[in-house]
């Protein structure tokens, strides 16, 4: 599925622990690394400018230290520039290649979003490639062994919560294009679950019988991932339909069902549009504690 990874971090996120979990993310099919961090820097326009080139080069000398053992095959780099984060992640995708984005963001609600800014939130709407969502205090909770453990498993199993609407849609034929690319003898994914939850709260489902709404969408389930199965055969693949609040029974089902990440995408969220239009990818992204493997509307239109 993924390659080439760019690694965001702040130094205070944890994601630098990726670097003693080389071997690990070469193992899961991973075949170049490239770090990214961005010194913060003001100009308060008093005096002379202060040369921050010393401390450019300690972060730096910090960073390479923490990648010194590379296993053989993969290629790793670190970039460490004064710069904007969402400037310096953009450039580094450029610059490297990338595949797929891994960056970190608390939890938090849209207003406390909107108030405060969040970089990888704003950062969605310009990207072109995937982005891998990770909390920070789950990482720095992890020890050096989980922490290598995750770092083999990745992509090993996805969940993949499902509505028929066209992102969704366009999601799942990604996914296809992704796995069918995959090399059969190193697989990183291993198992899909496509979930749809039937909402009896919502207007169209209101009177509705519910084992007739759950009959009707295992039905259009399982003629949805029928392009997924096809190109995925090495991946096992159920669908799955529950019943009640949505944004409660996808976090329940990755944790009932042993998923690694959450897959998923949507082209409001970020945008002007998710303050009047409530995007439930949006709520995915700020409260799931599991990994939130995002496709933004650049990455679907390839």
């Amino acid at each position: 599925m993924f390659k080439n990874l760019l690694i965001a971090t702040d130094r205070q996120d944890g994601l630098q622990r990726f670097g003693k979990c080389l071997a690990d993310l070469h193992s899961g099919g991973i075949e170049r690394i490239a770090f990214v961090h961005s010194v913060a820097w003001q100009d308060d326009s008093i005096g002379i400018p202060e040369d921050i080139t010393p401390e450019i080069q300690a972060q730096q000398a910090e960073l390479q230290e923490l990648l010194s053992d590379i296993p053989a095959g993969l290629e790793v780099k670190a970039l460490v520039q004064v710069s904007k984060p969402v400037d310096l992640i953009l450039k580094g995708i450029q610059q490297y290649g990338s595949d797929l984005l891994i960056t970190g963001m608390d939890t938090h609600n849209l207003l406390t979003e909107k108030l405060f800014g969040s970089t990888t939130i704003g950062l969605l709407p310009k990207l072109k490639i995937p982005v891998m969502v990770v909390r920070p205090q789950l990482i720095a909770a992890f020890t050096l062994e989980e922490l290598r453990l995750r770092s083999r498993h990745l992509f090993r199993c996805i969940l993949v919560p499902f509505d028929f609407e066209e992102p969704r849609q366009k999601l799942l034929d990604d996914l296809s294009r992704r796995l069918s690319d995959s090399a059969p003898s190193q697989p990183q994914c291993e198992n899909i679950t496509v979930l749809y939850v039937i909402d009896p709260s919502a207007r169209r489902n209101q009177g509705c019988d519910v084992q007739v709404l759950k009959r009707k969408a295992e039905a259009d389930l399982a003629q949805a991932i029928e392009g997924l199965a096809r190109h995925a055969q090495a991946v096992q693949l159920r669908t799955l339909v529950r019943v009640g609040s949505p944004l409660k029974e996808i976090l329940a089902t990755a944790a009932d069902e042993d998923m690694t990440a959450i897959a998923t995408a949507s082209p409001n969220v970020g945008s002007f549009w998710e303050w009047s239009v409530r995007s439930l990818t949006g709520d995915i992204l700020r409260r799931s504690w599991h990994p939130v493997l995002f496709f933004p509307r650049g990455a679907l239109a390839k």
